[in-house]
Order: C-alpha cells, then sequence, then structure tokens
C-alpha cells in the first residue's frame, strides 16, 4: 500500500498544479460517466431487476389468440374456464383496464384511476398491504366488492397520508366504498392506478363470450415451464372452440412472462439509448487522452530524469495510471451526482414513457456500475498515454528539449491524431442517428391525422351509474350538456364521443352480406360512438353521404332499448328482429376494404345488429401516428349508452385559445352536477404531443448526446491542432524567416486539420451507414440512409471541426520569426 499512497499522494500534486487539464479532463468524463450512470438506472430498473413481486419469474400474463395478429384481452367465460380447467397454474387472477371515476373531496369533484381486480389479485402477485388488508375470500361478488385499497401516493394526495384512513368510505361515483388498505409506496401495477376495487366475479356480470374486455395474470406451478403452461391452456382454447364454434372460432391461448409484458415495447429503445451514452463515453475517452498525450510531451523530461535515477517502466507506468485512475474516480463521483438528479427527475415526472412496476433509483448494483465504468475508462484513456510516456529513450530525452524539432514524437502524434478521427466517427454516427430522429418528429407532428389540431379541447366525463341508470338519464345529461356549453363564449361547437384520435379504444369484425373475401374474417373494425356534431368539431370531413340526423338519433336509442331488454332476457342474437338495425358513418379505409371500386352510401354490415351505411368520412388515425388509418364505424351515441364500461369525452372546438374556455365548461358542468369532474382536460394538440411521447424523449435524448459528442470532438481537435502549433513553433518560424506568408502557413495548419476532418467524417459516415438500422423501427417518414440528414450533419461536423482547426492556424500564422527562433 505504501507505494500505491506515494502515487496517489504525488498524482493529487501534478494534478492540481494543473487546474485547466484537470478541470477540463474531470467535467469531460463526469458528462460521459454520468449519462451512462442515469441511463443504465433506468435499465437497470426496467429490463435488468426482476419484478419486485414473490418469486416473480413464475408470473405470467395470459391473453387470446384471433384470426388477426396480436394478443387480445379475454372474455370473461373464457377466462373462468381456463381458471378451472387448467393443470400447471398455482392460482389466476382477473382484472380491468383502468377506468376514471368521480371521487369525493374536500372542494370541486374529482377523477381517479381504479381497476377492478378479482379477490386474489394482490396474494397472486404475493404482496402486502401498507396498511390494512388485502381483499378478502368472496369480497368479488355483487353486495360485498364496496370496498377499497388506495395507491401509496393517492393515500397522501387526498388523505395526508393519515394512518386512521382504513375502515373510513370514500366515495367513487356517487357509490361508497370502505377503504380497507393502502398499498406500498412502491407498487405500482397497473400503472398509474390510483384505488383498486373488486369486481362482481359472477359469470352473468362477466359478460358473453363476444366481449373481450379484461386481462388476467397467473403464477405457474413450481416446476413448470412457460411451454407447459402455455400447451395446456391452448388445450383448453382447442376445446372451447369446439364447444361454442360462433364465438371461439380460431381463438387460443397464450402466455408470456409478466416481465416481458411490461417490458418489451421498451427494450430496443432504452439499449439503443445506452449505445449512444456508451458512445459519448468513448469520445470523452479520447478527449481525456488525447489531453494526456499533449500534457505528455512536457513531461518527457521528468519521465527521462526518473528513470535515470532508476525507476523501471512499470513504476512509469503505475504512476500514470494512478494519475488516470484519480482522474476517472473523480469524473465518476461528479457524474454520480448528475445521475442522482436525473433520477429524481425522472422519479417525479410522470409523463416520461417508462414502466414504473420498479422503482427507478440509484441502487446499489447501479453503483457497482459506476465503479466498473470509472476503473475501465481510467484504464481506457490512460493506458495509450502511459505506454507513450514511459517509453523513455534517455540519450534522446536528454540531449534534446522537450519541444526539439528532432524529439522522437511521429508515433505519438500519430496516437493523436486517430483518437481525434475516431471522435469525429463516432461524434458523426451519433448525430446522423439524433438528425434521423429529428426530421421523424418533425414528420410525425407535421403528418395530417384526420382532425383538426388547433383550437379543439377535449376532456373526460364518467356519468355514475347509479345517478344515471337508464339512457334517457344520460341522453338527457348530454343533450343539456352540449346546449350549455355550445353557447358559452368563444366556443364554436361542442360534441360527445367514446373515443379520440390516437388514444385507441374498442374494436370488433363485421359480416357483410355476400362478402366471400377470407381476409375479412381477420379484419377488425374500429367502433366510435358520437353525437352529431363530433365530425365538425374535429374538422373531419364528408366524402360522401349524409351526417346523424335527429331522427337518426332517436331510432339509435329505440333500437338500443329493445336490443338491450332482449339481452337482459337472455335472448341469443339471433332471435334479434330484422326491424333492430343500426345506421352508422363509415370512414374511407372501411369503404375501400370493404366495399372496393362501389358505392358505399345504403350497404349492409353486420355488427351484433345489421347496420346500414348513410355517410363516409375522411380517415383518422385511432391508435398511432405511426400506423395507416384502420376501418372505423360511428354510431350515434345512444348505441352505447345502456351498455356498462363506456366513458365519455367532451370534444369543443373554440374560436380563441382553447384553454380559456376549460374554466366556464367546468362551471357548466357543476351546476348540472356537482359530483362529476372533467378528467384529464387537454388540447388535441397535447393528445398528439403525447402520442409522440417515446419518439420526443429519445429525440431530445439522442440530440442531447449528440451536441455533447460533437462538442467534446470539437474540444479534442481544437486541443491537436493548438498543441501542433506550438511544437511546430520554431518549424514556423524558420519557414517565414525564409519567406513564408502568413497565407501559408494558415494553409499548412489547415491542410493537417482538414486531412483529420475528412477521414474522421468519412469513417463516419461508413460506420452511421450500419449504427442507423439499429434505428430503423423508431423512424417515420424517413429511411435509416437519408442521404438529406447524412449531407447536412457531415457539412455540420466538418464546419465545427474546421472551426476548431482555424483558431490555431490563425495563432500560428502570427508567430513573430524572431520570437520563434529563440523559443527553447
Amino acid at each position: 500500500m505504501e507505494p500505491f499512497l506515494q502515487d496517489l499522494r504525488y498524482s493529487v500534486r501534478v494534478l492540481l498544479k494543473s487546474p485547466g487539464f484537470t478541470s477540463v479532463a474531470i467535467i469531460t468524463l463526469a458528462l460521459g460517466i454520468g449519462a451512462n450512470t442515469a441511463i443504465f438506472s433506468v435499465i437497470n430498473s426496467v429490463l435488468l431487476r426482476p419484478l419486485p413481486f414473490h418469486e416473480p419469474a413464475r408470473l405470467v400474463d395470459l391473453r387470446e389468440t384471433e384470426t388477426s395478429p396480436g394478443a387480445y384481452p379475454l372474455t370473461g367465460p373464457d377466462y373462468l374456464d381456463w381458471q378451472a380447467q387448467n393443470h400447471t397454474l398455482e392460482a389466476t387472477s382477473l382484472y380491468s383496464w383502468d377506468s376514471t371515476v368521480n371521487t369525493s373531496g374536500t372542494g370541486e369533484a374529482e377523477t381517479a384511476a381504479v381497476v377492478s381486480t378479482q379477490a386474489n389479485f394482490f396474494s397472486v402477485l404475493g404482496v402486502q398491504p401498507h396498511l390494512g388488508r388485502s381483499f378478502a375470500n368472496g369480497e368479488d361478488v355483487a353486495g360485498r366488492n364496496h370496498v377499497a385499497i388506495l395507491s401509496y401516493g393517492f393515500w397522501q394526495r387526498h388523505f395526508g397520508g393519515r394512518p386512521e384512513i382504513v375502515g373510513e368510505p370514500v366515495a367513487l361515483d356517487s357509490n361508497s366504498y370502505t377503504i380497507i388498505g393502502v398499498m406500498p409506496a412502491w407498487f405500482n401495477f397497473p400503472s398509474a392506478t390510483d384505488l383498486w376495487t373488486p369486481m362482481d366475479m359472477t359469470p352473468k356480470a362477466l359478460g358473453s363470450r363476444h366481449s373481450h374486455s379484461y386481462l388476467a395474470l397467473a403464477r405457474m406451478k413450481p416446476g413448470v415451464a412457460l411451454s407447459q403452461a402455455t400447451a395446456d391452456l391452448v388445450t383448453i382454447a382447442k376445446r372451447l372452440e369446439q364447444r361454442y364454434p360462433d364465438s371461439n372460432a380460431k381463438t387460443s391461448a397464450i402466455a408470456v412472462p409478466l416481465k416481458e409484458r411490461l417490458t418489451h415495447s421498451l427494450r430496443g429503445e432504452l439499449l439503443i439509448l445506452l449505445g449512444a451514452v456508451a458512445l459519448v463515453l468513448l469520445v470523452a475517452c479520447a478527449n481525456v487522452a488525447n489531453l494526456l498525450l499533449a500534457r505528455a510531451t512536457g513531461r518527457q523530461r521528468e519521465m527521462a530524469v526518473r528513470s535515470a535515477m532508476g525507476a523501471s517502466r512499470w513504476r512509469l507506468i503505475r504512476q500514470l495510471l494512478t494519475e488516470s485512475f484519480l482522474l476517472s474516480s473523480t469524473g465518476a463521483a461528479l457524474g454520480l451526482v448528475g445521475a442522482f438528479w436525473s433520477v429524481g427527475y425522472m422519479r417525479t415526472e410522470d409523463t416520461l414513457p417508462i414502466p414504473r412496476t420498479n422503482p427507478i433509483d440509484v441502487d446499489f448494483t447501479v453503483l457497482l456500475f459506476t465503479i466498473a465504468v470509472s476503473l475501465v475508462v481510467g484504464l481506457l484513456f490512460g493506458l495509450a498515454p502511459a505506454l507513450q510516456t514511459s517509453q523513455v529513450n534517455l540519450n534522446d530525452e536528454l540531449k534534446f528539449s522537450a519541444q526539439g524539432l528532432v524529439s522522437p514524437l511521429a508515433k505519438r502524434r500519430l496516437l493523436r491524431d486517430a483518437l481525434v478521427i475516431g471522435e469525429m466517427a463516432l461524434s458523426l454516427a451519433l448525430l446522423v442517428g439524433a438528425g434521423l430522429l429529428l426530421r421523424s418528429f418533425a414528420e410525425m407532428h407535421n403528418v395530417d391525422i384526420g382532425v383538426q389540431r388547433e383550437n379543439v379541447i377535449t376532456a373526460g366525463i364518467n356519468l355514475p351509474a347509479t345517478k344515471y341508470s337508464t339512457l334517457a338519464a344520460r341522453r338527457t345529461f348530454y343533450d343539456q350538456l352540449l346546449a350549455r356549453v355550445s353557447v358559452l363564449p368563444g366556443v364554436e361547437v361542442a360534441s360527445v364521443s367514446t373515443r379520440l384520435p390516437l388514444e385507441g379504444g374498442n374494436n370488433g369484425y363485421i359480416t357483410v352480406p355476400g362478402d366471400t373475401d377470407p381476409s375479412h374474417a381477420s379484419q377488425l373494425v374500429e367502433w366510435n360512438y358520437v353525437t352529431p356534431s363530433y365530425f365538425r368539431a374535429m374538422g373531419i370531413p364528408f366524402l360522401e353521404g349524409s351526417n346523424f340526423t335527429a331522427a337518426d338519433v332517436q331510432r339509435t336509442a329505440d333500437v338500443n332499448s329493445k336490443a338491450v331488454e332482449l339481452w337482459k332476457a337472455g335472448k341469443a342474437q339471433t332471435a334479434f328482429p330484422p326491424d333492430l338495425t343500426f345506421v352508422a358513418v363509415i370512414n374511407r379505409a372501411m369503404a375501400h376494404v370493404f366495399w372496393p371500386n362501389q358505392d358505399p352510401i345504403g350497404k349492409i354490415f353486420n355488427a351484433n345488429l345489421p347496420v346500414k351505411v348513410i355517410g363516409v368520412v375522411g380517415d383518422v388515425k385511432t391508435q398511432t401516428i405511426r400506423e395507416k388509418p384502420f376501418p372505423e364505424a360511428y354510431f350515434a351515441l345512444p348505441a352505447v349508452l345502456d351498455w356498462p364500461g363506456f366513458s365519455t369525452n367532451l370534444v369543443v372546438k373554440t374560436a380563441m385559445p382553447p384553454r380559456t374556455v376549460l374554466g366556464p365548461i367546468r362551471r357548466e358542468v357543476q351546476k348540472l352536477d356537482s359530483g362529476i369532474a372533467l378528467a384529464r382536460p387537454r388540447t388535441m394538440e397535447q393528445v398528439v404531443s403525447d402520442n409522440m411521447q417515446d419518439t420526443s424523449v429519445q429525440t431530445f435524448l439522442l440530440g442531447v448526446f449528440a451536441a455533447l459528442g460533437l462538442v467534446l470532438a470539437a474540444v479534442g481537435i481544437y486541443g491537436v491542432m493548438a498543441y501542433l502549433v506550438t511544437q511546430r513553433t520554431h518549424e514556423i518560424g524558420i519557414r517565414m524567416a525564409l519567406g513564408a506568408q502568413q497565407e501559408d502557413v494558415l494553409r499548412l495548419v489547415l491542410g493537417h486539420g482538414t486531412k483529420l476532418t475528412v477521414m474522421g467524417v468519412g469513417i463516419g459516415i461508413v460506420a452511421a451507414l450500419g449504427l442507423t438500422q439499429l434505428l430503423a423501427a423508431l423512424l417515420f417518414g424517413v429511411g435509416a440512409r437519408d442521404p438529406l440528414t447524412f449531407a447536412v450533419v457531415a457539412a455540420l461536423l466538418a464546419a465545427v471541426a474546421l472551426t476548431a482547426c482555424y483558431i490555431p492556424a490563425r495563432r500560428a500564422a502570427r508567430v513573430d520569426p524572431m520570437v520563434a527562433l529563440r523559443y527553447e
């Protein structure tokens, strides 16, 4: 330890003697290591750490498959059969999508996200409440299910974290629930849930085999493989298909690890970001290595003297590596501070698209990662300079000055040039990736989604089923609400719909009389239930036919009421009278798919009930901006008002900034019913931004990393050129004394910098052509090898690099020959 402590003390003294160099090196490393630590914290939380549940490897997500690609929610009856007939699952649990409810508060009504679950939900996960108890067996039936468990955040926000909250009531949609527990602060499943309540698990309450409405998870028995559990469920699904050919035709089962279901969509994006920050760290290492090489020239005499006094080459290398590790560890400590800040921000920023089943924090694994990175980085940027500097020729070094013309520096110059070329190549690859994402972001932001974005505001509305128990009561509320909002100052038109563009929703299959195309059997059609003013509010153009009339709306209400009565009486769909017919407006995509080269007006399709097409409107993107518009059918709002599980959205087009009418709208809702709150009010611009959240975050982060790489590369080439000028001062003086002009010296220095720039840009373009293929899945409206992006980025990097060369070149051109000839 004594020699090591000697090296450490000496390293501290040496670094403190050069505060400028030391500060630049530490800050450069801190940026690179801090960025890597922050991104690794997210990857550790999302991808590496097991889910924070009991034996999480045995937890699986259950879905159904159909003729359309993908996995889909389950039907209630299918789930009950899976639960009863499987031989590989220790326990299964059903739960719902989150729904927005109105909850009681001390002031205005507020909204909360509620998930209904089977009573064994928390026991299957293996999680105990922070306070109180979880649901008891038998509490998931009507009459006993008015109990609630709060999330930790909801408990803190709405009840001040009072421990005596257990046993107190909470009103959800005008229904009283008893609080029986509070979940731990880390528990966040499903994500962003405020309360959990037991669902009614009776077969009648779970609906029919046609309604794919539920999510499910299961715990496999010990020793059971995933393939065994999947095969078991597939066998059950085949039996159900034979028994219920109408509803379960081509319906199968799939089980995937719960962790994979929660994280698979972000795996690629996170690994790309980790690769990006790794490239930034390599650029930082190259930069510091160049600084060390430049600094090493001034220490050649020192190394020679130490070697003459008996120091071995290994002793010199050890001393120099100690300095490198001291720099890297100090940079890591500073970077860790930045990582703590970044992670703290990510924890509080709920809008970031990061799964939060595991909390994001800087834990022991992340600390080990930072320590390992600092050691590797110290070795990476310190080894080459240490080997170069320690290779001392006593004869030459003691004979010639550190700045002499014949001092053997060619190898060191080549290494510095190679590091600069590498920095530029890595920076160009990062810049191209950021440029492609930036162009994708611009394309997504400007793409036509089929609706007007400007001056449109939306807000969710949920009517309590107990208070508004009939279709007539719900219609009256919406009619009054639209009448009140439509006359508010600044409001052009108000409407109601069950879904918003880009937000997804519900869908189903249809049949068309006489249609023999087999592909149509697997074609899903999106459903939306709207008031007639919806198309005008959203700016959706009519292409053919007409909008819903008042008579169409009333007929829809009458037909829906009769259909609900028959359904409650247990009548099969085949028993529905032929006069029960809906009307619908369809989009252009649906017309092209099902009635190509035909006039769709007046056509009939079956969707539980016969539906007549009365109009065709423009396409609207229903899922994401990246996807093409799906076939979509619009029904008059009363078609859904008698069916449970549907929430609605108020859509208002304004003649002024839309946020200015939000207050008056809230007041009108309160006048109609003080127990109803507007949920998540947003402009359409915000709806689009929410849908682009993944791309915007990736673009921002990759842009930051690319800008950092560009700055580091510019600093690197400036440092090399500045050192080159210093090293060749004597030579430049001789050239000028022999008649060279300032332009000649400028050309000499810039020529060397231009060679490095051209080589760096050339290698960077080749590397970027390969690396950008990894981004292909994230791009929209632009190819991974977009020539415009490559050209602009190459020109930008070349301009920055040549600017960094020009400053030392100008200084060289102003050298006084008399001073230069006296130099050393």
